[in-house]
Parts: C-alpha cells; sequence; structure tokens
C-alpha cells in the first residue's frame, strides 16, 4: 500500500488539523508532527504500507528526515521537493526524503527532469512518475517511467480514459519488450 497525505494541505503552523474537511470542527483532532510520525509507525506496523508521500507540510524539514531516518517505509517528497533540483539536492544531502515524485511539467523542462532524476538516481533514490490533476490521455510518463527505469508510476485507479491511458501504454511496452520485459515484484525498491 502507498500513501499520499499532502500533508501541507492541513497543516496549520505547526500543528496538523485531521478534521480540516470537516463543517463541524471539535478542535480534537490536532496533532503535532511528532503525534504525526507515531501515527505513521502505528499505520505501518499494522498495514502493509510501502510508501508515504509528503507525510508533513513542505516546509517541515526536521519531521521529515526524523520520519525517513527510522526507514519504516519509501518517504516520497511531491510538494515538499516539487521536482525541483535545489530542494532535492538539500534533501539528499540531509537525507529527508527516501524518493522524489516526478512532475515534468512541475519543474519546467525534459532537460530539467532528466538532471532532478538523474541526482536522485544517483543517491540511490526512489523515482516515481506523477500524473497531474487536470491529466489528458497522453501517455507519455509511461514511456518516461520505462525509459528512464523509473519501476514506479503514479498514475491513479483505472476508473477513467486519461489514467486507462498510462496503463495501457505501459502493457503496450511491456508486449513491446517480450522477454526483456521484467516484472520487479518483492524488489521492487532494490537500489
Amino acid at each position: 500500500m502507498a500513501i499520499d497525505v499532502a500533508a501541507t494541505t492541513f497543516c496549520k503552523g505547526t500543528k496538523y488539523d485531521l478534521d480540516y474537511k470537516s463543517q463541524n470542527k471539535s478542535g480534537q483532532n490536532f496533532k503535532s508532527a511528532d503525534d504525526m510520525i507515531n501515527m505513521y509507525k502505528e499505520l505501518c506496523a499494522e498495514y502493509p504500507i510501502v510508501s508515504i508521500e509528503d507525510p508533513f507540510d513542505r516546509e517541515d524539514w526536521e519531521h521529515i528526515k526524523q520520519f525517513s531516518e527510522l526507514g519504516l517505509c519509501q518517504v516520497v517528497g511531491d510538494d515538499f521537493l516539487m521536482s525541483n533540483y535545489s530542494r532535492t539536492k538539500r534533501a539528499i544531502n540531509e537525507s529527508s526524503c527516501t524518493a522524489l515524485l516526478l512532475k515534468v511539467n512541475q519543474i519546467g523542462t525534459v532537460t530539467e527532469a532528466l538532471e532532478v532524476v538523474k541526482l536522485a538516481k544517483d543517491a540511490h533514490w526512489g523515482v516515481v512518475a506523477s500524473h497531474r490533476i487536470g491529466e489528458t490521455e497522453d501517455s507519455f510518463i509511461a514511456d518516461l517511467s520505462v525509459g528512464l527505469a523509473m519501476g514506479q508510476i503514479k498514475t491513479g485507479a483505472p476508473c477513467r480514459g486519461e489514467r486507462v491511458a498510462k496503463y495501457n501504454q505501459l502493457l503496450r511496452i511491456e508486449e513491446e519488450l517480450g522477454d526483456q520485459a521484467v516484472y520487479a515484484g518483492e524488489d521492487w525498491r532494490a537500489t
């Protein structure tokens, strides 16, 4: 299982409001960053969670590092890294994540995307190619994911055409590769 927490969305100062969407807030469901770490530890112990994306606010470098250092699962930076070379370099130097979520149109150019992917891979990080809100049926990220040997893609449940297009492209690539195609299985995150 993988979780996209998107914690920046519900961070209020130094607290995390777990009732942020509720109309009738009781104020009882605010958690500190340390509470969040404990909650993630409990979730990882109870469920087969292998990856957590954006477990803390995009500027909470301290707690994402603390959580990453526990080694419970892959810790993916999306809002935290913004596919940005400088932020990714800092996160590598500070051991603040273990994976990059790559959104090509977030960083700007394919060349810049290649540079940040190389940076992440050189650090033995995971790299996840990701779709964007308002995605089209263009399947480029499936090709990019395979071409750069990312091993991971985030395109959502196969419930709409723009998502199915990416999965269909992955199937076409697998068919074209034939015996050379490898399913990683439990070694999905081996470095």
